[in-house]
């Protein structure tokens, strides 16, 4: 039997051409008896297929060439509860979709068979399907004549039959266990009967559906559409206007008449699932929504003190995102985001911002947004970001093939940027759109998805990255195209030489820290992200009895910036030539501007200072806006002085906070009340 870390550890040495025992040790977590345990465990389930062995000589792992591209054709093709073990997580899940499906009462025993688990085992696992009903407010409950079943409304079933379908198809082996569900009540053709349906009608009607989206469509609909104990799903009058007035509804409606037959509210539903999956929307179709993505994007440029360059192409790209998400959020239809923490931890200062950012669209919808939408926000923003404004010579050309979204792919774009600045990109959405792209563009292609049979160097990568999967692909390119301008230097040889002589108390923070220094020290500068208390010290903090205007008072905030070089005076002009264009837009409330502008007008080093006026000043010359405290800020990039931000914005937010901030007479004292809160 293989489990999900066996099956892990398959999809990642078959994935390279040659793979020693560290990198993959690095790349997954784990000790060399674990990479040994999981090895043996793999070789035995590919021994029971009548495949080759995986072996190790001299720190390499050597793969037979017949199971390369096996994963592309199925290597779980005859599967039952005896073939691969459905872990603790994912059990819980494969048992309300095959309740949610049932053709029988439902019992312990069926469960037992189902997942191959012993009586008291399966048990267990039914109290944690309790309590997963609970959050999404249906009830779990048993009798003698039903067995086990779901009460609740059908939209909330349906949500939560989502909900886990997606969950386990975003797991290793999830597809699998999706498929041992259905077969088990002898559906297992069902899903390829909905495929042909949808791809057929949506060819006929000209929609593209972000890719990995659409799987999870047809995935739901399949188990919708098998799902015998059908109840209404009772969509109010106003939302059925809503959906009906998008273009998209005709399509929603042929396909509910294929799969339902004579459909009713089955038609509305499946036009939400394909809204929230749709690829490109049309900015005249839903007008207030593109109002809506301008607002968010006001509403990050205030918040993080960034005026944002090529805002057209934001908008663009942000209405497209919106549209989807509006229409998940507005009705409730889940969203898994396997790449939630990766965000959170790696843009956590990021995801605050656009979390507040995205105000406009929680009371435009009347719900919260989920980390699950905010993640994807992020990494939207993100890559808009990081996009590298440098001029490149475009020696060697990639494709990308991101089946994520143009979320996704936009982030994908810009770390693929920074790593290799001298390429070329074009971005595509799908496997299937490589027949529309001339093999002349482009030299090679990395890929969300796998493929085989294709005649250029083919790299399958995620859609964020972390420091040692970079390190690794800058390798594999480097191998590949030798003339390609970047280090090849084996990090895993250089850590092998300083544990020689030294002793490395952690491993993974090094590695990522050499994997900077070599690939990125010249290419993103804001890595590097100070404290607050690192950026306001003593020498940036002033006090003042003088009675200033507004135009003194930002050259008085920003003079300890200017003699110490971290800014130009160029940058004191744009500040103050943009409030004369724009207007008081500096002014953040309580008394409180924070001046600022571009980097690249002026700005040297990364930098902060601090102005309290014991006598307000007038901003614009208006009363109404009376400023006793300014802050400039000098961002040397996007990203840098996040962090820094994020702290200030809780400590001005928080009233008792900047009572004692108005209050104190001495750097020290704002020094202690910075220092109070900081991480």
């Amino acid at each position: 039997m293989i489990d999900q870390r066996s099956y892990i550890l398959f999809k990642e040495v078959t994935s390279y051409k040659q793979i020693t025992k560290s990198e993959v040790m690095r790349k997954l977590g784990l000790t060399e008896r674990q990479l040994h345990y999981d090895l043996d465990k793999l070789n035995g389930f590919l021994e029971g297929h009548d495949l080759p062995n995986i072996t190790v000589e001299n720190n390499l792992i050597l793969i037979p060439e017949e199971l390369r591209g096996v994963n592309e054709s199925g290597i779980l093709t005859n599967i039952d509860s005896n073939t691969f073990i459905i872990s603790e997580q994912d059990r819980v899940y494969a048992i309300f979709l095959y309740t949610f499906i049932r053709k029988e009462a439902v019992s312990n025993y069926h469960y037992q068979l189902l997942l191959g688990v012993s009586k008291n085992t399966a048990l267990a696992d039914v109290k944690r399907v309790k309590e997963l009903c609970k959050e999404w407010n249906v009830e779990w409950v048993y009798s003698r004549v039903n067995g086990y079943h779901a009460n609740g409304t059908e939209m909330d079933k349906l949500r939560l039959a989502a909900y886990c379908s997606d969950t386990l198809f975003s797991q290793p082996l999830g597809k699998e266990t999706l498929i041992l569900i259905l077969k088990s009540w002898g559906f297992e053709k069902e899903i390829v009967y909905t495929k042909e349906i949808v791809d057929e009608l949506l060819n006929a009607y000209s929609f593209k559906l972000v890719k990995s989206r659409k799987n999870e469509m047809l995935i739901r609909l399949t188990f919708f559409r098998v799902r015998t104990a059908k109840g209404e799903l009772l969509f109010k009058d106003y939302e059925k206007q809503i959906i009906s007035r998008q273009s998209v509804f005709q399509l929603g409606k042929a396909i509910a008449e294929r799969l339902f037959g004579n459909p009713t509210d089955e038609t509305y539903y499946i036009t939400l699932q394909l809204l929230a999956c749709l690829q490109e929307v049309d900015a005249e179709e839903n007008p207030t929504l593109a109002q809506l993505a301008d607002r968010i994007i006001a509403e990050f440029e205030k918040v993080t003190l960034l005026p944002l360059e090529n805002k057209s192409f934001l908008r663009k790209s942000l209405y497209n995102h919106l549209v989807p998400a509006f229409f998940r959020i507005s009705f409730g239809i889940p969203l898994v985001n396997p790449l939630k923490e990766r965000i959170k931890e790696e843009y956590r200062d990021l995801f605050e911002f656009v979390h507040q950012a995205l105000a406009p669209l929680t009371m435009w919808t009347g719900r919260n947004i989920s980390e699950e939408e905010i993640g994807y926000f992020t990494i939207h923003f993100g890559g808009h970001l990081n996009e590298d404004k440098r001029k490149r010579t475009q020696t060697l050309r990639a494709l990308i093939v991101c089946s994520s979204g143009i979320s996704s792919s936009m982030m994908l774009k810009a770390q693929l940027r920074q790593m290799f600045p001298d390429m070329e990109f074009l971005s595509i959405h799908s496997i299937h759109e490589l027949a529309d792209v001339s093999p002349k563009r482009y030299d090679m292609i990395f890929s969300t998805v796998e493929a085989t049979s294709l005649d250029k160097p083919f790299y399958v990568v995620k859609p964020l990255l972390s420091q040692i999967e970079k390190n690794y692909l800058i390798q594999q390119v480097a191998d590949d195209f030798p003339t390609l301008n970047v280090r090849n230097i084996s990090v895993d040889r250089l850590m092998d030489v300083i544990a020689k002589y030294a002793d490395i108390h952690d491993e993974n923070g090094l590695f990522s820290e050499l994997v900077n220094l070599l690939y990125f020290k010249n290419i993103n500068k804001g890595r590097i992200s100070p404290m607050l208390s690192e950026l306001l010290t003593e020498d940036m903090i002033q006090f003042t009895d003088a009675d200033l205007g507004w135009k003194d008072a930002i050259a008085e905030v920003s003079s300890p910036l200017l003699t110490s070089g971290k800014i130009e005076q160029s940058y004191i002009d744009a500040m103050i030539k943009s409030v004369e264009d724009v207007g008081p837009y500096i002014h953040i409330g309580k008394g409180i501007a924070i001046p600022h502008a571009r980097p690249e007008a002026g700005v040297n080093e990364i930098g902060m200072s601090f102005l309290r006026a014991k006598k307000p000043v007038h901003l614009l010359d208006q009363e109404e806006h009376a400023i006793d405290i300014f802050i400039t800020i000098a961002a040397i990039d996007n990203e840098a002085h996040l962090k820094a931000l994020s702290h200030l914005t809780k400590i001005l937010a928080d009233d008792s906070k900047l009572t004692q901030l108005k209050a104190a007479n001495s750097a020290a004292e704002i020094i202690n009340i910075i220092k109070e809160g900081e991480e």
